[in-house]
């Protein structure tokens, strides 16, 4: 009876100390999917209130960035807005191309 309360509680243990070093920071790729958009929004605020531009606080995680040792919250931040970012650049046309050459077609036959 003993040894299967030790070998529960082991496993617990050792379950415990797997799950939390596996807590890695959520990736680009992540928030750029469009299921995640908003997850992103919600994020971007949540890093906004976080990291205020021009406070100390900020300064002090872009410096441990640069060094190689961010913290999770931070690299959240910067993942999430890169995403924002690329999302800027992802255009998409309202029109097909086969569209607008039969318009210029057409303007240019009257």
């Amino acid at each position: 009876m003993k040894n299967t309360i030790k070998l529960g509680l082991l496993s617990a243990m050792i379950i415990g100390v797997f799950s939390a070093c596996s807590s890695e920071p959520k990736s680009l790729d992540y928030y750029k999917d469009p299921k995640n958009a908003k997850e992103l929004e919600a994020k971007i605020k949540e890093c906004e209130e976080k990291f205020p531009k021009g406070s100390k606080k900020l300064d002090e995680e872009q410096l441990k960035y640069l060094n190689g040792n961010p913290s999770k919250v931070y690299l959240e931040c910067e993942n999430a807005y890169k995403a924002n970012y690329s999302r800027s650049f992802d255009y998409k046309p309202t029109t097909s191309t086969k569209e607008l050459m039969q318009k210029a077609r057409e303007q240019n036959k009257q």
